[in-house]
């Protein structure tokens, strides 16, 4: 593992930057994240300078990625490679093995966040648990989703930094690296991932497999190469790179 990163070269690579506790800080509620101004400039000069070879590949669903950031020419894989944007201003297309989840098990789910007092999230294409204001309740959350996901078939528990989220199997941040990188803009750019959760290690993998470069955001065990310890040095990071291009 590495502090110091290798030099970024901005029209060779394809730059793939997960949201939540890599470019914001952790909050504790989705809607509680801060997104600066600075932060919109950076982005929208990351991509004109990479040739639109950007993307934004969060768990969070692209309408949710909209509403905060406010740039609708970036690319985006939204709620785990469910979604993406492909082309700037583009529509949101669904990945074609989503199905929406049962009503029933949605249903299922609100009633045990009310029992305990979690919060629950209803995304267009998943559903994620809460569980940052009672992290004693971790092992409970489990033991439920586990008896769910044997009762409705096709579907993963994805885990995260006190959430668990239902969503389709055979999804997630690895394949979106796999769709964007056979888009014009992206082929043959060596491929650059910044993350900080466990849901991103499918997303190193594959950028380690595809001589790129993984950069793991934060504390934790990681496949990772690289760390930067937090959102201000991701944005240190990519600021200085964008400036020494200049």
């Amino acid at each position: 593992m590495q502090n110091k990163l290798p030099e970024l070269i901005l029209n060779q690579s394809a730059i793939f930057l997960d949201f939540d506790g890599t470019l914001v800080d952790l909050q504790p509620t989705p809607d509680a994240v801060v997104v600066t101004e600075q932060l919109r400039q950076m982005l929208t000069q990351l991509d004109f300078q990479t040739q639109h070879a950007l993307a934004i590949v969060s768990g969070r669903s692209i309408e949710s990625l909209d509403a905060l950031l406010c740039l609708p020419s970036l690319l985006m894989g939204g709620s785990h490679g469910m979604q993406f944007r492909k082309e700037p201003l583009g529509e949101i297309v669904i990945h074609p093995d989503v199905t929406p989840l049962p009503e029933e098990l949605i249903r299922q789910c609100k009633q045990f966040c009310d029992k305990y007092q979690l919060l629950w999230e209803a995304k267009p294409l998943s559903a994620a648990i809460h569980y940052r204001n009672k992290p004693e309740l971790e092992i409970q959350v489990d033991q439920y989703l586990n008896t769910l996901i044997h009762q409705y078939s096709g579907l993963n528990i994805q885990h995260g930094k006190y959430i668990r989220e239902l969503k389709p199997q055979g999804v997630n941040k690895a394949s979106a690296l796999e769709f964007f990188m056979q888009g014009l803009n992206f082929i043959n750019k060596t491929p650059w991932y910044f993350g900080d959760d466990i849901t991103d290690e499918d997303a190193f993998l594959w950028v380690k497999q595809h001589n790129g470069i993984a950069v793991k955001v934060g504390e934790g065990e990681t496949i990772a190469d690289y760390r930067l310890q937090s959102p201000e040095d991701v944005f240190s990071f990519l600021n200085s790179s964008l400036h020494r291009e200049e």
